[in-house]
């Protein structure tokens, strides 16, 4: 990460969704580029945005996908039906024992 040399300051329009546009001289300046995340944070009353040192991997699904996540991660209707029966117990048991 680069130190700016100076410090600089700008007036920024906020936009729909809280978006605001960091200026290409800033941008060109610390290394961000389209697509990079960088870290936000509020310090005495103020917003600190950093580029990050160090990139951090991840990967966006599509709705789709998260559905089919959720599809896969049920458990059978037979194993649901005895868990909820164990969990029914267990719950009469800790009401009686307090």
């Amino acid at each position: 990460m680069q130190i700016a040399t100076n410090n600089q300051e700008e007036w920024l329009k906020i936009l729909s969704k809280g978006m605001v546009t960091l200026p290409i001289s800033w941008r060109k300046e610390l290394g961000i580029e389209e697509g990079k995340m960088v870290k936000a944070k509020i310090v005495a009353n103020q917003i600190i945005i950093e580029p990050m040192e160090k990139p951090v991997l991840y990967r966006t699904y599509s709705q789709k996908e998260l559905q089919q996540f959720l599809k896969d991660d049920r458990l059978p209707k037979n194993l649901e039906k005895r868990l909820a029966k164990k969990l029914e117990k267990q719950k009469l048991f800790h009401q009686v024992n307090r």
